[in-house]
């Protein structure tokens, strides 16, 4: 059984696989003579909707295909866990990258009233031509311009319900669970952070138009210091064992005090489905294949798996209070995803721990006082409730932390160590 899921991980993250998927699409467009489609899922109170809705007139503009709008419903329960956490963290993390994009979102600590929302959908809904007017509703919308909306081609609530449940429906017919998601060609997309991805592709294809510029970029991790630092930092590091993005992320986190003043504490919390968090089929579709992208991007081998959930996971974590005692905490860690998630090693067998703690330069004699105790529990959950404080609940995530211990800063994804990296030396400067 394990060999089918290793196997099925590979070919699920196999360049032939995407390459199989791409060839079928652009055949059958090419059978029914469609023209090349974008299909865009916006969803109104989405922060990460608003940021896809300024760049949608840009867009339309340099690639040769027709953007398709579909408004779409908040996500199900069981692909958005923690939701009053997602709701504030989008907020704020949205209002963090829009400038680095040049684009603009300011968080007013709070969603806009249900009152605001529906004449915000009933607006989308009735526009005739949304991709010229979807930035400005959604403006209106989060500035919560009852009187701009009033004013604006209202349909009935009815309509409106309507046309959301049709997008919804399509969206979860293609495959995906979010807002701010975009369908090319038998791939997906998310926000203004993968659209580079999308935009690499259609130039690849020859449909950028001449005389325009790629409208989104991947933004860069700045380098060293350039003004003598004013003190140190701590950097708190949430992986978890089991998370594909966590082994992305671990070399480049590890890179961070090489550029910066920064003491980097790891703090290792329990996978989501450990904690009783549930990840759905098409949301593991996804992360898979995102993770192998992102994989691709950065550098880091990724797709020959053992998937370590349950066992495995506790096993390595009852080593690592000891581990880390001795300076190689993250080390072990590391070790881990990389056998885990890039070499299909059994991580779980006591074979395949020998080789984690022996690439991480422990020996395996001297752990065994501490392998598969259950002392290490009470520190895991201390960071579980260390990382929900600061509001984060998925993996990897960054606490930034003064002098005296005090948080600066926080945020959750691989894709943010460029921006923890910019608050690092706004901290410092």
């Amino acid at each position: 059984m394990v060999k089918i899921a290793t196997l099925a991980a590979r070919v699920m993250t196999s360049a032939g696989l995407k390459k199989f998927k791409y060839g079928v699409a652009d055949a059958k467009r090419k059978i029914t003579r469609s023209p090349h489609e974008v299909h865009y899922f916006h969803q109104v109170d989405d922060p990460y909707s608003h940021l896809m809705a300024q760049v949608l007139v840009d867009f339309q503009a340099a690639y040769n295909v027709e953007v398709r709008i579909h408004l779409v419903d908040t996500p199900a329960d069981d692909v958005a866990p923690e939701r009053d956490d997602l709701i504030n963290y989008s907020r704020r993390d949205a209002a963090k990258i829009a400038p680095y994009h040049k684009l603009t979102f300011t968080n007013i600590g709070r969603q806009p009233s249900d009152e605001i929302l529906s004449l915000a959908r009933r607006a989308m809904a009735g526009s005739s031509n949304l991709i010229n007017s979807i930035a400005e509703i959604s403006a209106a919308y989060w500035a919560e311009d009852k009187q701009a909306l009033s004013n604006m081609s209202l349909v009935s609530q009815q309509v409106s319900d309507e046309m959301f449940d049709a997008g919804t429906k399509k969206r979860e017919a293609l495959g995906h669970y979010l807002g701010a998601a975009v369908h090319y060609g038998g791939d997906w997309y998310w926000g203004v952070d993968r659209l580079p991805y999308l935009e690499a592709r259609l130039e690849k294809a020859n449909l950028r138009q001449a005389n325009h510029q790629v409208v989104t970029r991947f933004q860069d991790r700045p380098g060293f210091m350039t003004k003598p630092a004013t003190g140190r930092l701590t950097v708190e590091f949430f992986p978890s064992a089991r998370s594909p993005y966590t082994h992305v992320a671990i070399a480049e986190t590890m890179d961070l005090p090489n550029h910066y003043p920064i003491t980097l504490k790891v703090r290792p919390v329990l996978p989501m489905v450990m904690r009783g968090l549930p990840v759905p089929m098409n949301k593991r579709f996804y992360i898979m294949s995102d993770t192998k992208r992102e994989a691709d991007r950065v550098g880091v081998s990724f797709g020959n798996i053992f998937d370590p959930v349950g066992k495995p996971v506790e096993r390595v974590y009852s080593l690592f209070p000891k581990a880390n005692a001795q300076g190689k905490g993250m080390a072990v860690i590391k070790a881990f995803c990389e056998m885990a998630w890039s070499e299909a090693v059994d991580v779980g067998s006591d074979d395949g721990l020998r080789k984690v703690l022996a690439r991480a330069g422990l020996k395996w004699d001297d752990m065994q006082d501490v392998l598969d105790t259950e002392d290490w529990r009470d520190e895991i959950e201390e960071n579980r409730l260390a990382m929900t404080g600061a509001g984060l609940w998925g993996v990897p995530s960054y606490r930034l932390l003064n002098e005296d211990g005090e948080e600066v800063f926080s945020c959750w994804g691989r894709d943010r160590i460029w921006l923890l990296a910019c608050e690092i030396q706004k901290a410092l400067s």
